[in-house]
């Protein structure tokens, strides 16, 4: 009789519990974006974005090629500020300052949630997150919004240039 109350008991929690899907990021390039049609926006605000280009000199000695590594997570269908704006500028001064595409990550994700090939030591906790790293040791990061009196070229030098 036990066994048919166990039986009973499995069969109501496992009903009762709701599974919602997982996603796993998926990797894309500047590429896909910048000819993408429903990502015009990205090349356009790429494009019209001018940075500093005396910070971006000095991001490009910062830089240090195969040893610096720029992770990007972010919902490209999002219309939030952070994806329409700051993600296409972090990736305009990225490609000014002379970064080699294959030091960039990026990865399209539904939530924050979703796996990722980083998730044993990137967290993110918000769309989009942005991360500098040297060698796999965390420089710093940008969640959502930038300081008020800075633009994202002086926060990225400031994170290069962090010990």
């Amino acid at each position: 009789m036990w066994w048919l109350l166990s039986a009973l008991t499995a069969l109501l929690v496992g009903c009762s519990q709701s599974t919602e899907p997982e996603y796993t990021a998926e990797r894309i390039t500047l590429n896909t974006l910048r000819t993408t049609p429903g990502f015009a926006w990205f090349d356009a605000e790429m494009q019209s974005y001018q940075p500093d280009s005396a910070v971006v000199a000095l991001i490009r000695q910062a830089y240090r090629p195969g040893e610096h590594h720029f992770y990007v997570y972010v919902k490209p269908t999002c219309s939030c500020y952070g994806t329409q704006k700051l993600f296409p500028r972090f990736c305009r001064v990225l490609l000014d300052a002379g970064v080699a595409e294959s030091d960039l990550e990026i990865y399209s994700m539904h939530g924050s949630t979703d796996k990722h090939p980083h998730m044993h030591w990137l967290h993110v906790q918000q769309l989009p997150s942005f991360f500098i790293a040297r060698q796999q040791q965390l420089l710093g990061s940008i969640a959502g919004e930038l300081p008020a009196d800075k633009s994202i070229e002086q926060v990225v030098l400031e994170i290069l240039r962090s010990p």
